[in-house]
């Protein structure tokens, strides 16, 4: 049930990523043609929304025990747009005017979302992410103070003290 969840958290990723991308891209090619920094709020803003996207990417790419299909098949998606944008260029302008929709297109011509896809997409081919952990067997009170102390410790022939010297 978790990779069913995490195939379709993964395909709807891929939009908020380019999304919020798209979205941010145009606010920092104002700065620049304003000759504004990022101190200013709106520097800031766009700042935050990079952040909060770079932010996503972690939470989906680091924990170890989220099914690999959720970074995988998002970035699948995004490699799959880039290769639409390559080879059909017409259908990427088909997209609907939402916003951060141009930003996204512009950095889908230039080719950005490819090592971000790649990025996401590289870790699900490790079998590390696939195999399962193994689960502590609950071990009884008697089986923990068992495990602890040698059967020879127990019959009084452990230590050396017991055990006749070695003559040379």
């Amino acid at each position: 049930m978790r990779h069913f969840v995490g195939f379709i958290v993964g395909l709807a990723l891929a939009p908020v990523l380019m999304l919020g991308t798209g979205w941010a891209l145009p606010r920092f090619v104002g700065l620049e043609e304003r000759g504004q920094s990022i101190a200013t709020v709106d520097g800031a803003v766009a700042l935050g929304a990079a952040g909060i996207v770079g932010l996503l990417v972690a939470l989906v790419l680091v924990p170890p025990r989220l099914t690999p299909l959720l970074p995988g098949i998002a970035g699948l998606t995004l490699i799959g747009l880039t290769a639409v944008q390559v080879l059909r260029p017409a259908l990427v302008e088909r997209l609907p005017a939402l916003p951060g929709v141009e930003g996204a297109v512009t950095l889908l011509s230039i080719g950005a979302y490819l090592p971000l896809g790649l990025a996401l997409f590289v870790p699900m081919l490790a079998p590390s992410r696939w195999a399962g952990r193994e689960r502590a067997r609950d071990v009884t009170e008697e089986e923990y103070f068992d495990g602890l102390y040698d059967e020879d410790y127990e019959d009084g022939q452990a230590g050396g003290a017991h055990r006749p010297a070695a003559r040379a």
